[in-house]
């Protein structure tokens, strides 16, 4: 058995691989939500668009350009999880986990550089999260495991680093200062060791300055070493990441704040400085968790997980996809994103690889359109909106995964 430090050093790793794929933790409890302010403007939407058949809108998505092979020359190689964002001009900045480097092309896909390898020295990467870009136009990017910030400039010149108190995960740098984020302590209960998961808006010491969420989440270690206790252990993992509500949020270019945790159909939005200023509500009828669904999840997710925390024979991942719970329903939508008119576009549903579900809210919360589109960003997450083009990490029937490049228009219906 695994004396305290031993299962402290498992957990916090074990808080990495799942912190890795965005998702919620075992036993998920939600706090409240902070109390509705008068001075909110609350716009709710019934479950049709409120425009009339003929003036919907929906966006109509065409592949341009899509960046990743299976096999051949390893600079378009990618591992098992990859995240990527785009700057002004177009360049694809690709974070591979698995290499612990972000891969730079250009916007014809072509391969330009490699910033950063793994490592403990400064521009160096343990575990690494998604790029972005602060206001001079630097990069930066979170290591997990490091607990920092590091920047450097587009040519990938390492500039400079922040150290953070805890895990920070999906951070953004504010607009007017501090940072948006989820923030990992760890906590015990019972025997129990797990994590206390702060969604906010932090100061420029960390300091928590407006609580978006709470959650509290604990493990329970496997009942035995057989074979089958581990593999109901990490079935246990996979049922919490499986069809389960978890927190999200993005920053847009202004600065505003967009928060979701879709239990319920709700996205809530927040002053750069971090006060509640809107809430967006849709009526809706929950979507039920079908065979299908179950498949592309064990694909998609599940796989890549097993894969990911240790080499396993063909039948020890049968065994572990055998014992994961499913809910009756998915969550209300899946992720959201933002057009550069001020649009919010909620993704509501990956139907199995079939097609993907889409709603349109305008720049004032009005839904105005539903529609399907054949793209599929991974997770449900790995999609944005910018420079008037779409951006997804699509993974297929095998889960590879690759960086896609989409050009849209919209169009009534």
């Amino acid at each position: 058995m695994l004396n305290q430090s031993g299962k402290r050093i498992f957990i916090r790793g074990l808080a990495v691989f799942a912190i890795g794929l965005g998702q919620a933790f075992l036993g998920v409890a939600s706090g409240p939500f902070p109390p509705q302010k008068p001075d909110v403007e609350v716009v709710s939407n019934p479950k049709t668009p409120v425009p009339p058949a003929g003036k919907r809108t929906r966006l109509v998505f065409k592949e341009e350009l899509s960046i990743g092979v299976k096999e051949g020359d390893e600079k378009y190689m990618f591992g098992s999880n990859i995240v990527f964002n785009t700057d002004d001009e177009g360049n694809f900045y690709v974070t591979d986990w698995d290499k612990r480097a972000i891969l730079k092309y250009d916007p014809s896909g072509k391969y330009v550089r490699t910033i950063g390898r793994q490592g403990q020295g400064p521009g160096e990467f343990q575990n690494l999260s998604v790029v972005r870009f602060d206001r001079d136009g630097a990069l930066y990017v979170t290591d997990l495991s490091s607990r920092r910030i590091s920047f450097f400039d587009k040519d990938g010149t390492y500039l400079r680093q922040i150290p953070t108190p805890d895990v920070f995960e999906d951070l953004y740098v504010g607009a007017k200062g501090g940072y948006v984020s989820s923030r990992t302590i760890q906590a015990e209960n019972e025997g129990q060791m797990g994590f206390k998961i702060i969604d906010g808006f932090f100061n420029d010491k960390f300091e928590l300055a407006t609580e978006l969420n709470v959650r509290l989440s604990f493990y329970k270690p496997p009942s035995g070493r057989d074979a089958t206790s581990r593999a109901k252990f990490t079935a246990g993992i996979l049922s919490d990441a499986a069809f389960r509500p978890s927190p999200m949020h993005l920053v847009a270019a202004d600065g505003l704040i967009y928060f979701g945790y879709p239990e319920d159909y709700a996205v809530d939005i927040f002053s750069p400085e971090g006060k509640k200023i809107k809430t967006i509500k849709r009526a809706y009828d929950p979507i039920k968790v079908s065979d299908k669904d179950k498949g592309f999840f064990e694909v998609t997710r599940a796989k890549p997980f097993v894969t990911r925390t240790g080499g396993r024979s063909e039948a020890e991942v049968r065994e572990i996809l055998k014992f994961i719970e499913y809910p009756e329903n998915k969550p209300a939508y899946q992720s959201m994103a933002l057009m550069e008119n001020g649009w919010l576009v909620v993704l509501v549903d990956l139907a199995a690889g079939d097609h993907s579900l889409f709603d349109i809210f305008d720049e004032r919360g009005r839904y105005i359109g539903q529609f399907k589109a054949g793209i599929f960003p991974d997770y449900g997450r790995f999609l944005f909106l910018k420079n008037g083009k779409a951006y997804a990490v699509e993974a297929d029937e095998e889960g590879f995964k690759s960086a896609k490049r989409f050009g849209y228009t919209i169009e009534n219906y």
